[in-house]
């Protein structure tokens, strides 16, 4: 169990932690969006292409409205995606055991 342990460890420790947040709502949209199998999966994998397209994009589409309005809607966002409570609560607490088990492992490979 270690073994498979370790080895999710060391593919997780290739993603940056920048990531983290786009990842969850990819698969938030995956329970939303129709015919999410396709449409989802293709703006995910171009979202990782083309990165700096997309954040420079959406920052100028975002940066006129006022502060309260983005984080509401990321708020709204957030709740509308908890239809199932539970899964979203296993996925937001093995990112966290995850991103701390990902920084012990580095921390150690720097020491040792």
């Amino acid at each position: 169990m270690n073994k498979i342990i370790n080895k999710y460890l060391r593919l997780m420790a290739k993603i940056p932690e920048r990531h983290y947040w786009p990842i969850f709502i990819f698969i938030s949209l995956y329970f939303v969006v129709p015919y999410s199998e396709f449409v989802v999966t293709i703006f995910f994998l171009l979202y990782f292409k083309f990165e700096e397209t997309y954040r420079y994009i959406f920052s100028k589409l975002v940066s006129p409205l006022p502060s309260w309005i983005r984080v509401g809607g990321s708020v709204i966002f957030f709740l509308t995606m908890l239809d199932d409570t539970l899964f979203y609560a296993i996925i937001i607490m093995a990112a966290l055991w995850t991103g701390r088990q990902v920084k012990k492992q580095k921390k150690e490979l720097e020491e040792g």
